[in-house]
This record gives C-alpha cells, structure tokens and sequence, in this order.
C-alpha cells in the first residue's frame, strides 16, 4: 500500500494493518501490530524529508509467514532512524523502543533503488503445553 503520509493516514494504515491481522487469524498481533505501523509511519510524517511536491510518503508492506506476519515501511529517505533517549516528560521519542519491545525481529535495510526499509516481524504466541 502506497500513501502520501498524513496524520490520517497513519490511522488508515494501523486500521487496515489490523484488519489484515483479525483475516489471517492472527488476532493475538492485533494490538502489537497496529502500535508497531502505527508508530513507523508516525516516524516517517515526523522524521523523514519531503519529496519535491512537499509530501512524505511511504509504502506499507504486510507479509503472511507461517510463524506469524511482516510489516515493512520504506520511504524515499535514506537518513536512517535514530533511538532516542526520551527524558520522563517527554511526549515523544520512544517510537523506535516500542517498535523493539513489541518486535520479535527488527531491523533497517538500504535496497538499491534508494531511501530505506524500516521493518519488524511478529510471531505468533506459541501454545504452552497444559500439565
């Protein structure tokens, strides 16, 4: 999925990355999942340098695996996100630290054709044997 990326927007892609998840069967994602989208595209509306027309924009990969889903966002950005250290009153500046801690992969790619991938898997919670 392509978007010119906007507040809304944001909200389009955790909604659809949801719906994707609850088709799948992957209903124990959901919440990760949408916190994980959620917080990547707000990274590229707030981080990442607008195109000639004045628009940031971003192409939200979701991927079925056996163990679970992918999601990538690549933007045209070749900057790579940084990890701050938020102080406790700080409104922002944990994106990257949520993205880790909801993860069970996460990573950042530069492909060939230019800016960057910003991507992370989720596993599906195994089933834990009843004595």
């Amino acid at each position: 999925m392509d978007y010119a990326v906007t507040p809304l927007s944001v909200r389009i892609a955790r909604t659809i990355v949801s719906a994707h998840l609850r088709l799948w069967g992957l209903e124990d994602l959901v919440e990760s999942g949408a916190l994980a989208i959620s917080e990547l595209m707000t990274n590229v509306l707030d981080h990442t340098r607008p195109d000639s027309e004045g628009r940031r924009t971003a192409r939200v990969t979701v991927t079925r695996t056996p163990d679970g889903v992918a999601l990538c966002v690549h933007d045209s950005d070749s900057a790579l996100p940084r990890q701050r250290c938020a102080g406790d009153d700080d409104e922002g500046g944990r994106g990257l630290q949520v993205v880790r801690a909801v993860a069970d992969e996460f990573g950042v790619s530069r492909p060939p054709s230019g800016g960057k991938d910003v991507w992370l898997t989720l596993l599906k919670p195994r089933d834990v044997p009843t004595a």
